[in-house]
């Protein structure tokens, strides 16, 4: 049995050493490629303000989350729910700091909870853009490519929850499409750091 978590975070900015902190988390659940019906979400009182520039994007103003829970008070609930399975998401690799990531595991090591392993995290960003290149690679972009509805992200903005569904709609055929590629480029027969160079990007 394949136990992948679809993950998407919502923060009140990029970098954690600015003192940025969550503000949504969203995952759901797929067993062998098939989505459970499982999830675990949560808007998160930052304990700090939300910059007007980020409440444009993501809708969730100070006086929304002010009444939410510390990212304390669910790091148990939600460290349980991950456990050691796969975590999939697609995030922009800013010269190796990625944001899902970097969040995630500073708001455990706050809460003085174990942070994530490296070897659970799966970006498939880095698959996006080798098939189709950087701004292609764009979640609204891939959706699009994919024919997958994104109205209601449109409508609402950026959202923890509807953000990992949609990528759990989009990611079985990303991964299909990821996987013939390198078959057809025989991919396996070339060492990752040619292959990596060749392709300018980073190796997998």
């Amino acid at each position: 049995m394949l136990r992948e978590l679809i993950l998407d975070i919502e923060s009140t900015g990029f970098y954690t050493n600015e003192g940025h902190r969550m503000t949504e988390i969203g995952i759901v659940e797929m067993i062998d490629g098939e989505l459970t019906g499982k999830s675990f979400h949560a808007y998160l009182n930052p304990e700090r303000e939300v910059p007007e520039e980020i409440v444009k994007i993501t809708g969730l103003t100070d006086k929304f989350l002010s009444d939410k829970p510390l990212f304390s008070e669910i790091a148990q609930e939600l460290k349980d729910f991950i456990g050691d399975d796969i975590i999939i998401i697609t995030c922009w690799d800013m010269d190796g700091y990625v944001l899902d990531t970097a969040m995630l595991n500073m708001e455990l090591k706050k809460t003085g909870l174990d942070e994530t392993s490296k070897h659970q995290w799966c970006n498939i960003r880095k698959w996006s853009e080798e098939l189709y290149g950087h701004e292609e690679a764009r979640l609204d972009n891939v959706l699009k490519r994919f024919n997958i509805d994104k109205t209601e992200r449109e409508e609402k903005g950026h959202g923890a929850l509807l953000d990992a569904q949609l990528l759990a709609k989009v990611y079985p055929k990303i991964k299909q499409a990821y996987f013939e590629h390198i078959a057809n480029e025989k991919i396996f027969d070339i060492p990752a750091e040619q292959r990596a160079k060749k392709k300018g990007q980073p190796k997998l």
